[in-house]
């Protein structure tokens, strides 16, 4: 099998979470693997290989939006996103802490305001970088947060942006990521009512990612094509860089088992 085949579409979440982040992204979207790149529109390392990763034939960008990691783009909405922003640090509160917040019944209204603001500002932000975005997705599916959709409906039509990420993947209802899927669930007929294409979706564990054989039978299952998502990284810095991710040592393993597969392809 070729992974390079349209029908297995690898995603990559997260460029601009640091140097090592870009790079492994950068080289596998090189090599063909990667098809599509979700960026952080307001991470410090967002122009990091941008130039590079722009050049690479036939790659599709989409807005990684974001409400749990990195400041706000604009430093004088800083004392406007109070709501979801630490006041230690004046970044954003991880997810553990938004939800809270989010699910609250207070100030609805606000924070759906507060919400569409950062989506357009994280989009004028790429723009800027001349970055064509096709679609968007959200850094923990803060996307799909209730009343988010619906919020930023106008500027993704504005901006003619028809595709979005649908994590509806059945098997994450016994994982860990359960919240995912039951957010995924119940935001399903609101992309349907917006008239926003999502695809097939497939969160592999990281012994599915190492396996040429499990991505195949995954593939053999599936009638489109296959959105796979990964967070791989070239190397372990982003502790090095103050970046708070459970997920460090994971990236990297994701890293080498796409290496691993291009490797070993018939």
């Amino acid at each position: 099998m070729d992974l390079t085949n349209p029908r297995a579409s690898f995603t990559a979440d997260d460029w601009g979470m640091s140097p090592g982040v870009n790079a492994a992204i950068l080289e596998m979207a090189q090599k063909g693997i990667i098809k599509r790149v979700s960026i952080l529109a307001g991470s410090p390392f967002v122009k990091h290989g941008l130039d590079e990763l722009l050049k690479v034939p036939h790659l599709q960008f989409g807005l990684h939006f974001n409400l749990t990691l990195f400041p706000p783009l604009f430093e004088e909405q800083q004392d406007a996103f109070s709501p979801f922003m630490d006041p230690q640090n004046f970044h954003y509160k991880p997810l553990r802490k938004l939800l809270p917040i989010w699910f609250m019944p207070f100030n609805q209204q606000t924070k759906l305001q507060l919400a569409a603001d950062a989506f357009k500002g994280q989009l004028e932000k790429l723009r800027t970088l001349k970055v064509p975005v096709t679609y968007f997705d959200g850094h923990q599916h803060v996307h799909l947060l209730p009343g988010i959709l619906e919020a930023i409906a106008p500027e993704i039509e504005k901006q003619s942006i028809k595709e979005t990420r649908l994590p509806l993947d059945w098997g994450l209802f016994f994982s860990r990521r359960f919240l995912i899927a039951w957010l995924a669930l119940r935001a399903r007929g609101v992309l349907n009512k917006l008239g926003l294409r999502y695809r097939p979706f497939w969160y592999p564990t990281q012994s599915e990612l190492a396996s040429l054989s499990k991505i195949q039978q995954k593939l053999r299952r599936c009638s489109d094509e296959l959105e796979i998502i990964v967070h791989p990284a070239a190397d372990d810095d982003l502790e090095s860089y103050g970046i708070r991710d459970t997920y460090r040592k994971g990236r990297v393993l994701e890293y080498r088992a796409l290496q691993n597969l291009l490797a070993n392809q018939p």
